[in-house]
């Protein structure tokens, strides 16, 4: 009876570690498709990063629209791109905690000089 005890106390912590964990962990995938986006707006208008971005993110299901994102390239080709976001930490339906992220991505035009 201990041991299952034991056992359980300890499939509860995992599982209440991963749910906590989720939101950062999505924060950091998010800031990858961010400086891809970048990237992608070395080449591209602010325009077309902005679809590439919302198309993204509807892809993997996440709640992010044009209106939470700032796209800004200036003449020299740098893009820089903000997303703001919130995300919740949710237990039996109930939110625990209510999170506000912001990321950045700034990205320079690499030209080769080969």
């Amino acid at each position: 009876m201990k041991q299952l005890f034991t056992i359980a106390i300890m499939v509860l912590s995992v599982w209440l570690g991963i749910v906590f964990v989720r939101p950062y962990w999505d924060r950091h995938l998010l800031q990858l498709d961010i400086e891809e986006a970048a990237i992608y707006g070395t080449k591209k208008s602010e325009g077309e990063v902005r679809r590439f971005l919302v198309n993204k993110m509807r892809k993997k299901g996440r709640d992010i629209t044009g209106d939470n994102l700032l796209v800004v390239k200036n003449d020299r080709n740098t893009v820089y791109v903000k997303v703001s976001y919130s995300d919740e930490v949710k237990i039996a339906g109930r939110t625990l905690k209510k999170l506000r992220f912001t990321l950045e991505a700034e990205e320079k035009e690499v030209k080769n000089g080969f």
